[in-house]
């Protein structure tokens, strides 16, 4: 039987009321945009979708905002560039978007990132040599 804690029902039974409705409204977005052959993990801090062993998306609950991880916008600047295009004022990091409210996420360009990559193209993505790993081994 799974740990109740390390689930998305356990997850969710720990956030605070405030945060609840904005968290499922993204992650949903999440869930319905996926590709298949994704796998959904839940722990205490975080949701994520992986492939392997590799995190393609992940979502927090911090302190004072909800952190959504877009792995594959690090690894590709057109994907970031619909992000900072989308029209909305984004808090960001190199791979994630803060936020308080789900209203202030672009949904639907999240929802388009998300489909971006299957499995494999990802992974494939992902293991490439940087530029500065090939420069190392030439």
């Amino acid at each position: 039987m799974p740990n109740e804690r390390n689930s998305y029902e356990g997850f969710l039974a720990n956030l605070p009321a405030e945060r609840l409705v904005e968290i499922v409204k993204v992650w949903d977005t999440v869930r319905q945009n996926i590709p298949a052959g994704y796998s959904e993990h839940a722990d205490t801090k975080f949701l994520t979708f992986k492939a392997g062993d590799e995190i393609y998306v992940a979502l927090a609950n911090q302190k004072n905002y909800i952190s959504l991880y877009l792995m594959c916008a690090y690894l590709s600047p057109e994907l970031r560039t619909k992000l900072e295009t989308s029209g909305k004022r984004l808090k960001m990091g190199k791979s994630c978007i803060n936020f308080t409210k789900a209203d202030e996420m672009p949904l639907d360009v999240i929802g388009e990132i998300v489909a971006t990559y299957d499995v494999e193209s990802y992974l494939a993505q992902v293991r490439q040599p940087s530029p500065k790993e090939s420069i190392k081994r030439a």
